[in-house]
C-alpha cells in the first residue's frame, strides 16, 4: 500500500486537478489510517465531484472506517452522506444502520456548553457509554475486595462514606429522576466504586428501577453468592463481571481478596438462577489483562461461550483519576502493581491525550450524575477523594444547580490540563 500511496502522490502532483486521485490516495490514507492526511483529500474529492456514482461505495466505507476506528464526530458526517444519497429502496447494511444510530446526537443534550474554567464554549457529541443519560449510584459504598488498580485497594488514605444506601433513600432518588426527566429513559447504573453485591436488599432496588420502566445495569466482582437468586429474579438488563487472570495466583494478585473458584461456580450459578427466573438479562464479562493474561483468553472466552454470556477483554488500567494525576505530576511513588500493566499510566496516558479533541466537552459531566450510598453526589465517577465530591445532596438539589456545580470545581481544569477528559478523538491529530 505504501508503494501505491507514493504513485498517486506523483500523479496528483503531476495533475492536481483529477478527484478521482485525490480520492483514490484519500482511501489509500485512510486505510493506513492516516486521517489527517486522508481527510482533507477525501473531502475535498466530495465536493468536486460527489455526484460520481463511484462515491455509493466508499462513502459507507469511509463512515465504517471512521466508526471503528473511534472516531465518531467524522463517521457521523459520512455515513449520513452514505445514507443521503443511497439509491432510492436501498436497504442500509445493519451495520450501518446501528452505528448511525448510535453516533446520532442524543436529544436531551444541549450541542455545546460553556465552560467557565476555560472561559470558551465546548462542543458535545453522542456518548459513548450510553444512548441516554447516566446516573451511576453507589448502593454500596466499599467493596469486599482490595484490588490495587481500584482506589478501594490502593487509596485507603481517602475520606469516603461507606455503608449501604438505604431503600427509602433510592426510592426518593428515583422520584427525583422520575421528575427533572433529564432524558426520557435515564439508565441507572447500581455500581461505582463499591460491590452492589453486598446490598442485603439488591433485588428490591433492582425492582424499584425496573418498575419505573427505567433501564438497570450492575457490575459485580462476583465474589458474594448471597442475593444471586432475588438479583435474576429482578431481572436486570445488564450484568458486568469484573474478572482479571484465569488461575488462582494470578487472580490473587490483581483481584486480591478474592477468590476464583467462587467466581467460576458462581458464573455457573447464575446462569441457572437466570434461566430459572426466565430472566432477559444480558451478561458480559469484563476481562482485564495483565501482562501475559493474554494466556487466559481461549480459556475466559470457552467458558463464556459455554455460558452464553459476552466476552470482552480490555487491557487493564489504573485508576482513580487523584491518583493519576499523581503520577503525572510526580507526587509519590507508583504502586507496584503499575509495572503489571500491559502499559504503564505514564506511557499511554500521553498518548491517549495527544488523540483527545480539546473542542469536546466531557463525557462524565454532560452525561452523568454519580450518587454516593449517603445520597451526596460526586464530581465523576473517576474521581474517589471527598475534596471532588460536589457536597451537595442529590434529592434537594435541582439537577441544573448539579451539572454547574462540575462545571465550576478546579480538579475538572486540573483533568482536562493533562488530557485525561473523557472525551473524543480528533481524526486531525492521527497521521
Amino acid at each position: 500500500m505504501g508503494a501505491a500511496s507514493e504513485a498517486y502522490e506523483q500523479l496528483l502532483a503531476a495533475d492536481p486537478r483529477q478527484p478521482s486521485l485525490r480520492h483514490n490516495l484519500g482511501m489509500i490514507r485512510l486505510h493506513q489510517r492516516s486521517t489527517a492526511r486522508a481527510l482533507p483529500l477525501l473531502e475535498q474529492a466530495w465536493a468536486e465531484d460527489g455526484n460520481n456514482d463511484g462515491w455509493l461505495q466508499s462513502l459507507p466505507e469511509i463512515g465504517m472506517v471512521l466508526y471503528h476506528m473511534g472516531l465518531w464526530e467524522d463517521a457521523r458526517l459520512w455515513l449520513g452522506r452514505a445514507a443521503t444519497h443511497a439509491p432510492p429502496g436501498t436497504t442500509l447494511a445493519p451495520a450501518l444502520r446501528d452505528a448511525l444510530h448510535r453516533i446520532q446526537p442524543r436529544d436531551h443534550l444541549a450541542p455545546e456548553v460553556l465552560d467557565p474554567l476555560q472561559g470558551r464554549a465546548l462542543l458535545r457529541y453522542a456518548p459513548r457509554e450510553s444512548d441516554t443519560y447516566v446516573y451511576a449510584i453507589d448502593v454500596v459504598g466499599t467493596c469486599n475486595l482490595r484490588c490495587p488498580t481500584c482506589p478501594v485497594g490502593n487509596f485507603p488514605a481517602a475520606q469516603r462514606p461507606r455503608g449501604h444506601m438505604a431503600l427509602d433513600l433510592f426510592e426518593r432518588i428515583l422520584d427525583k429522576i422520575m421528575a427533572e426527566a433529564v432524558a426520557a429513559r435515564p439508565a441507572i447504573w447500581l455500581f461505582n466504586w463499591g460491590e452492589p453485591l453486598l446490598h442485603p436488599a439488591l433485588g428490591a432496588l433492582v425492582r424499584a428501577v425496573k418498575q419505573r420502566g427505567l433501564p438497570c445495569h450492575l457490575s459485580t466482582n462476583l465474589n458474594v453468592t448471597r442475593g444471586l437468586r432475588e438479583l435474576a429474579q429482578a431481572n436486570p438488563d445488564d450484568l458486568k463481571i469484573s474478572l482479571s487472570g484465569f488461575t488462582p495466583e494470578r487472580y490473587a494478585i490483581t483481584h486480591q481478596r478474592g477468590d476464583l473458584v467462587l467466581v467460576k461456580s458462581n458464573m455457573r450459578l447464575l446462569r441457572r438462577l437466570l434461566d430459572e427466573a426466565r430472566a432477559t438479562t444480558r451478561v458480559w464479562v469484563g476481562h482485564h489483562l495483565y501482562k501475559g493474561g493474554e494466556a487466559d483468553i481461549p480459556a475466559v472466552r470457552a467458558l463464556c461461550d459455554e455460558l452464553g454470556f459476552e466476552h470482552h477483554p480490555i487491557a487493564a488500567f489504573y485508576q482513580p483519576l487523584e491518583r493519576l494525576v499523581d503520577l503525572l505530576e510526580g507526587r509519590g511513588s507508583p504502586d507496584p502493581i503499575v509495572s503489571m500493566l500491559i502499559e504503564p499510566p505514564q506511557v499511554y496516558l500521553p498518548r491517549i491525550a495527544a488523540a483527545r479533541s480539546t473542542r469536546h466537552d466531557c463525557e462524565l459531566r454532560f452525561n452523568q450524575t454519580v450518587i454516593n450510598h449517603d445520597g451526596t453526589v460526586a464530581l465523576c465517577c473517576n474521581v474517589y477523594d471527598q475534596p471532588n465530591m460536589l457536597g451537595l445532596d442529590f434529592v434537594d438539589t435541582p439537577h441544573a444547580e448539579l451539572e454547574a456545580a462540575k462545571y465550576r470545581h478546579p480538579f475538572c481544569a486540573t483533568c482536562m490540563r493533562h488530557g485525561l477528559s473523557y472525551t473524543i478523538r480528533d481524526a486531525s491529530k492521527l497521521g
